[in-house]
């Protein structure tokens, strides 16, 4: 069986669309994933699913000239352990979804003439893909999103049907700008089930009923709430639309490129979120209220994030069957 390389990594942005791509392409083709060693969050994620091997990847500083200054050789030694893997797989071609960990591995396929594609999951592309993107045998711009769990059993704290139910969530590490906002209206929410996921480092901060230091079973909150805040990263964004799911939207303020506006932004657009920056007066129980008492706006908003959900439901059978076909 042909081989196809994945390069991700850094963050679950990067990483979920392309497991969402490779399970689409496992039946024809031997899937390796390469990525660095633990503790990373690919590692985590990939090694137990999948063929997986280690590479060396090294990250630009942001705003620092001299950090970056031994940068170009750092990154030609990764290059070159990624020649190496290349060379000794001999994959079929290599799909890159950005982020500085697939940065070298995209190079590599460009100087060892391995067709490769590029995966854009966000709204805004990222550096490694620019640099990467004009020697790709193709640019898809998509969020593609792994076939969503259905018919999950409804979690205790959502059993009151009755009660408008809202899943906050900042990722597994929390959010602080969300957080802080949370508890700025919490006791606006008395009449509302609330799941709040603070993060595990802010546990033992935010000493409220509803809070959660981590959710396991995440999708059965998502597939049951009414309303779901959050922040915008591209796979989050894509699961919250998945799910066909009303959202308020709080970009991280510091993501490169500022992406996770412009990823909400598109998605307010469409008619299926609220938006709300960290540094803007905190609006969120208007919001919330404005839907209570609203549940015709409510649910076409939900309906627009369901049209959206539909096309990443597709974006990863349909870069597959594509790639196949080229």
């Amino acid at each position: 069986m042909k081989t196809a390389l994945f390069a991700c990594g850094g963050t679950g942005g990067h990483i979920f669309p392309a497991v969402a791509v490779a399970e689409n392409l496992a039946g024809e083709y031997n899937i390796i994933f390469a990525g660095r060693a633990a503790p990373s969050m690919e590692e985590k994620l990939l090694s137990s699913k999948f063929d997986y091997r280690h590479i060396n990847a090294v990250p630009l500083t942001r705003n620092s000239v001299i950090k970056n200054l031994m940068l170009p050789l750092k990154l030609l030694s990764c290059v070159r352990e990624a020649s190496k893997l290349l060379k000794k797989e001999k994959p079929e071609f290599v799909v890159g979804t950005g982020g500085y960990v697939a940065l070298p591995v995209m190079l590599a396929a460009i100087f060892n003439k391995v067709p490769f594609y590029v995966i854009e999951p966000n709204a805004v592309m990222g550096v490694a893909n620019k640099i990467c993107a004009k020697y790709a045998k193709k640019v898809y711009v998509a969020s593609p999103v792994r076939k969503m769990p259905e018919n999950l059993p409804v979690p205790e704290a959502f059993a009151d049907c009755k009660k408008f139910r809202i899943l906050i969530t900042g990722g597994s590490q929390g959010a602080l700008g969300i957080n802080k906002k949370i508890e700025q209206i919490i006791d606006k929410l008395k009449d509302v089930s609330v799941v709040w996921q603070v993060g595990a480092k802010n546990i033992d901060k935010y000493k409220y009923p509803c809070a959660v230091a981590f959710l396991d079973n995440i999708y059965a909150y998502m597939q049951h709430a009414d309303l779901i805040i959050s922040r915008s990263g591209a796979s989050t964004l894509a699961e919250i639309l998945a799910f066909g799911k009303a959202s308020v939207l709080l970009p991280y303020p510091y993501a490169t490129a500022n992406h996770q506006e412009h990823n909400a932004r598109a998605v307010e657009k469409a008619g299926a979120a609220f938006v709300e920056l960290d540094k803007e007066e905190n609006g969120l129980w208007e919001k919330i209220e404005s839907l209570m008492q609203n549940w015709d706006k409510l649910n076409s908003m939900s309906e627009k994030a369901c049209a959206l959900g539909e096309l990443n439901r597709r974006a990863a059978g349909d870069i597959a069957r594509d790639i196949c076909s080229i």
